[in-house]
């Protein structure tokens, strides 16, 4: 018990509570849960200190004793109000800046998950589902006052700590922690492939922007000709090496032969650009001139993957090889000298709007000079799309002769065809006819043909004449009612003999189209991404060669290796894809039934070994009949040779082979791997611990990661159980500090220092940038607590204290879990309006903290943050406001010619906005969180939202209501009475209005806003909205408006004093104590000095005795 002086009790207290307080508040009868008789002596006025202010404001009021009781004298009044006083200043200032008791505790749900984070740099929220943390002190749950440890929650810590350990992945370079598990091949495999997808999609060649990139360079200007063609593609983001390329081929193609000499001609028909925007259609025809030739010149595009589970793995992996090899090659293959042509379906005849049209086919030289001639055998009219195989498909596809078609519809267009005639003179089939190039041909289309032929293809299969044309190339083009300006379309056909003179001439320029611009640079299957397994045999295949050749700098070529190097290393690829290939070899193919295999399981731990590979691929290898030479053993581990060379024996032999270097690789990989991956966890360690790790703390950490490997686990599975041993240590997940021996006051040490102002400001670990500061032991010299904590406000992990102290204290952070509103009844009230709400309070607190804003701008800002979705929510002069916002970032962005967002993006940004109080709200009043959060499911609630501004803001306390209060109605529309109406019913009993007389009238002035925080001009029920409410003083006040302008004008200091009293709170974890008031009165007057700064309550509370010192052992001991 404090000891002070016992005459104020007994010479003023006692007899005054006797006389006019006694009668009300005792041992029989607890009015307002008020007991006299406990209080004997001055001591019990200092240990129940909080209840004697409260009773000290409700004396000095006038509210107590009540009217109709009677009355004390001024003078007496004065008197026990001085005495309390007296008291309670004595034992302030005897244990001022008394540290009190610090509880060790364990880390909040929040601090949890917050320094989870930051170790991991993973948002993984191990406690998602913990029970919710108990408030203590003033409110908050970070309090060793209540936050215990059960048997149940520490087997709860335990499955966080395994949650955390299997987001663990051991790579090449050591430990890293990725935001899903990585226990199973296909999460380990989602890791990998996905950082290598990224990065291609990072680097796609559009063939079309490097084309004008070029052009614009070729035709830049004269003060420009000094830049390089590396620092002209830097300054477009793109590959200075690839466009080096581009521009070699381009700018040289006017003097090339074959397909270049094309392009040369379309490069130089490309005229100068007008502006940096001028794109001219001629550069259009240029890129569709270059896709063509990729089309046409470069290897067809084919599969990788064939999931048949009949085909042989073996094969198929070399024949991905020859594929992926070959897409820069040229591909003479490529070169047909025939072609059919699908003009396409004729269209069907419009009632009174038919009228002819025509098909143009364009036959045009191509790659040589030499006119060309080309044989169109047997043209027809089809239902299918290529001609019939049989009599039964001629008449499903009502067939009919283009010859005999045009003889009745076209007669003269017929006559022109010479069907049946060979310009050399010879004979040919009837319904054939020969077209010499260049030539283009009309073909018209009646409205006749149209009303008999709707929907029926035209075709016309084309051979090149081999007899005039063999060194001829001829590119067939065909469109509807008109031709294209181009000839190389995605339509076009290029025929030609691949024997013939113009195909020689072709190879040097179809060469270096392909090596420019090949027909991939890379390949990342749609659907299975890099896999390229077989069935059920699990695989990648690298195909990114002309990437790699022609675009990536040598640091990203080491880039990208690392990352397929780490795609086989945490996948064990090589591995895994062996045991798959034995398991499909046995059970898919049944090539592993013979009983010479039944030594092979998938599963077997052996397989990986030498001695075995050896064995089963001599044995494979006689299978398939293309066996190996027989040696000894010894042998036998050195290059297998043939007894007969055959491609088969080389390309089993060289899978085996890869098999063999994939598992020496992964072998190394993992030797090195392991002590990289042990480093970072004791790293790991010491960050969650906040220290250097003991010498002991590091020999038991490398103990039990003997022990686990010696239990036979994998090395990462060991690694994983050192990180849940580090999660579960009370160094990690316990507040405690360093208490030192002795019966006084003492400095906390620097790495305590630290680790308390960090969880202070951020709810989270100490940033290496603190943890410095700390180990030189700089943080307790000079000013330096609050330079650091200047800095950490700077920091956006500020927020975590503006969510957690202010969430708390006005009791919005846990909104989205406990939102009252019905969203049946509200149906604009969506996921979106509800994130919103909960967010504008936590970016307007950032703002006023990291502005150094005054604290009272919670209760009377003109502006706040909004999105887009929020401020369509609010609508009216917010709406406008925020519009006005948006217009002006825009044109910001225009001016700095900086890429707008899209729509959506720009949407979900915040902007702060200004003009609440024209708008009816103004502070956190007018926020839609706290009117819906303080509303009643399906109507507004004038009592709670009342009660949370006197109670919650302002720190008044009442006592619990009585347990048989009736319920007002849930919804407005069943009543008859208005919300006032039925409130002035409620308060008439006068133990009620004993307290609602206290906020009613406050709460009165939010109903212009409905429970989801709109504006409203009438209630739920259709009736006018009244506002208008009496104050104590018989003034009147208005709305929101009004409320903040009796709360500034009237009590402004109840809102500083309570929180003040919360910041303290929170800052020490604990109740305020009566040795904390010099330092509370201390903040108020700095406050009131300052304009009521931010700062001012920082820098005070990180420099005071509280937050710096702490009590003894023995100290505590002998308060206890």
């Amino acid at each position: 018990m404090v000891s002070v002086k016992a005459d104020h009790f007994s010479e003023n207290i006692e007899p005054f509570v006797q006389k006019y307080c006694h009668r009300c508040h005792n041992d029989k009868e607890t009015k307002g849960d008020l007991d006299f008789t406990r209080s004997q002596n001055d001591g019990d006025v200092v240990s129940q200190f909080r209840r004697w202010k409260n009773i000290s404001v409700f004396i000095s009021s006038g509210k107590m004793p009540p009217k109709d009781q009677l009355q004390p004298e001024i003078q007496e009044s004065n008197a026990v109000l001085h005495s309390i006083e007296n008291i309670m200043t004595e034992a302030a200032r005897k244990h001022a800046g008394d540290p009190g008791i610090i509880l060790s505790r364990r880390l909040s749900n929040t601090e949890y998950d917050l320094s989870v984070l930051d170790l991991t740099g993973v948002n993984i929220r191990p406690t998602r589902d913990f029970p919710p943390d108990p408030a203590g002190g003033e409110g908050f749950d970070n309090t060793g006052e209540t936050l215990s440890m059960s048997p149940n929650l520490l087997n709860k810590y335990l499955g966080a700590a395994q949650e955390v350990a299997n987001h663990m992945i051991l790579r090449t370079d050591g430990i890293a922690f990725v935001p899903h598990q990585t226990i199973s091949y296909n999460e380990r495999k989602k890791y990998a492939e996905s950082a290598i997808i990224e990065f291609y999609r990072q680097r796609q060649v559009d063939i079309s922007a490097y084309v004008d990139a070029a052009w614009r360079y070729r035709d830049r200007r004269d003060n420009q000709r000094s830049v390089t063609i590396q620092d002209w593609a830097a300054e477009r983001n793109l590959s200075g090496k690839y466009l080096s390329r581009v521009w070699d081929t381009l700018s040289e193609s006017p003097q090339s032969t074959g397909f270049l000499r094309h392009i040369g001609a379309l490069w130089e028909a490309v005229p100068k650009p007008k502006n940096d925007q001028d794109r001219p259609p001629q550069l259009s025809e240029l890129t569709l001139g270059i896709e063509y030739g990729v089309r046409t010149l470069c290897p067809p595009l084919k599969p990788l993957i064939k999931s048949n589970a009949g085909n042989w793995p073996i094969q198929w992996l070399s024949k991905r090889t020859e594929i992926a090899a070959a897409r820069d090659i040229y591909a003479a293959e490529n070169l047909r000298d025939n072609a059919l042509l699908n003009l396409g379906r004729i269209r069907k005849p419009e009632p009174g709007q038919s009228s002819p049209y025509s098909i143009y086919v364009r036959f045009d030289n191509d790659y040589s000079d030499r006119d060309g001639y080309v044989i169109v055998q047997g043209a027809l009219i089809s239902r299918g799309d290529k001609p019939p195989a049989n009599e039964q498909q001629e008449k499903d596809h009502e067939v009919e002769s283009l010859y005999s078609v045009l003889l009745q519809h076209a007669p003269m267009f017929a006559d022109s065809l010479q069907f049946g005639k060979h310009p050399d003179g010879s004979e040919l089939e009837r319904d054939w006819f020969v077209v010499k190039s260049p030539r283009v041909l009309e073909i018209p289309v009646s409205v006749s043909m149209q009303q008999k032929f709707a929907g029926l293809n035209i075709l016309l299969p084309c051979y090149l004449d081999i007899k005039n044309s063999a060194d001829a190339s001829v590119t067939i083009q065909h469109a509807t009612d008109k031709l294209p300006r181009i000839r190389f379309t995605t339509k076009s056909q290029q025929l030609l003999f691949s024997q013939g003179a113009a195909a020689k001439e072709l190879a040097a320029s179809g060469a270096k189209i392909c090596d420019t611009f090949p027909n991939r640079f890379f390949y990342v299957d749609p659907n299975r991404g890099l896999a390229a397994g077989f069935h059920l045999v699990e695989g990648f295949f690298r195909d990114d060669q002309p990437l790699m050749q022609k675009v990536l700098t040598d640091p990203e070529i080491a880039q990208i290796d690392a990352l397929w190097q780490e795609l086989d290393f945490v996948t064990e690829s090589t591995e895994t894809l062996l045991r798959g290939f034995v398991w499909f070899e046995r059970s898919e193919r049944h090539v592993l039934h013979d009983r010479k295999f039944d030594f092979l399981r998938s599963e077997d731990p052996l397989l990986v070994t030498d001695a075995m590979l050896t064995k089963f691929e001599r044995i494979y290898l006689e299978k398939l009949g293309t066996p190996a030479k027989p040696g000894s053993l010894e042998e036998q581990r050195r290059e297998l040779e043939p007894e007969k060379p055959s491609e088969r024996f080389d390309m089993v032999h060289g899978f085996f082979q890869s098999i063999r270097r994939g598992l020496e690789k992964q072998k190394s990989l993992l030797k090195q791997a392991e002590p990289r991956g042990l480093a970072d966890v004791l790293v790991f360690a010491q960050r969650a611990f906040c220290r250097e790790l003991s010498e002991t703390q590091s020999i038991q950490l490398r103990s039990l990661y003997a022990d686990l490997r010696n239990s036979g686990q994998s090395i990462e599975d060991s690694l994983r159980g050192l990180v849940v041993a580090v999660l579960m240590s009370p160094d990690f997940c316990y507040r405690f500090n360093d208490t030192p021996q002795g019966k006084k006051i003492y400095a906390l040490d620097n790495m305590d220092l630290a680790t308390r102002l960090s969880y202070f400001l951020w709810s989270t670990l100490p940033d290496p940038a603190l943890l410095s500061i700390a180990k030189k032991r700089d943080l307790t010299r000079g000013n330096e607590m609050s330079v650091q904590t200047r800095r950490m406000i700077r920091d956006p992990r500020i927020e975590a204290f503006a969510r957690e102290f202010f969430g708390q204290w006005l009791r919005f952070r846990d909104y989205l879990e406990n939102d009252p509103i019905n969203p049946l009844r509200f149906t604009d009230y969506t996921e979106e309006v509800r994130q919103a709400m909960w967010e504008e309070p936590v970016r307007f607190a950032v703002h006023l903290i990291q502005s150094d804003r005054p604290i009272t701008e919670l209760i009377d800002s003109d502006s706040t943050f909004v999105n887009g979705v929020l401020a369509n929510h609010y609508a009216g002069g917010i709406q406008q406001s925020y519009r006005t916002v948006v217009d002006n970032f825009k044109e910001e962005l225009r001016v700095t010619n900086t890429p707008l967002p899209d729509a959506q993006t720009l949407a979900s940004q915040w902007f702060q906005v200004a003009g609440l109080h024209e708008a009816g709200r103004g502070g956190v009043f007018g926020m839609g969180v706290f009117l819906a959060n303080n509303s009643s499911g399906e109507r507004t609630s004038p009592v709670k939202r009342g009660f949370w501004t006197v109670h919650h803001l302002l720190g008044q306390h009442f006592p619990p209501p009585p347990a048989d209060v009736p319920d007002l109605p849930e919804k407005e529309s069943e009543t008859k009475l208005t919300i006032r109406e039925l409130l002035n019913e409620h308060v008439s009993d006068s133990q009620c209005a004993l307290c609602h007389k206290h906020f009613d009238y406050l709460g009165l002035t939010m109903e212009g806003f409905d429970p989801i925080g709109r504006f409203r001009s009438l209630d739920l029920a259709g009736r006018p909205v009244d506002n208008l409410v009496t104050l104590p003083g018989g003034e009147t006040a208005k709305g929101i408006p009004g409320l903040i302008r009796y709360i500034t004008e009237n009590r402004k200091q109840e809102f500083v004093q309570t929180m003040c009293r919360k910041f303290v709170g929170y800052a020490l974890g604990r109740s305020v104590e009566l040795s904390d008031q010099p330092l509370l009165d201390q903040m108020e007057k700095q406050l009131e000095q300052n304009n009521y700064r931010f700062s001012i309550m920082f820098d005070l509370m990180v420099n005071s005795s509280q937050f710096r010192k702490i009590r003894g052992r023995s100290f505590v001991e002998e308060k206890r």
